[in-house]
């Protein structure tokens, strides 16, 4: 993974994660199973961002 990969995938994660957290809300509360969710999709997100701006950056 290069460099350019690794930030684009830090910063997907640190947007994707609480964005993901607050689509599995329960009850208009956040829980450990609605953190564990967004992080679990917040991370798929941002492997599929940062795979496509290092290919844009190709």
């Amino acid at each position: 993974m290069s460099t350019q990969r690794a930030v684009w995938f830090v910063t997907a994660l640190a947007v994707a994660v609480p964005v993901m957290a607050v689509m599995f809300r329960e009850d208009g509360r956040f829980t450990s199973q609605s953190w564990t969710k967004g992080l679990i999709f917040g991370t798929a997100v941002a492997i599929v961002a940062a795979i496509a701006a290092g290919r844009a950056r190709q």
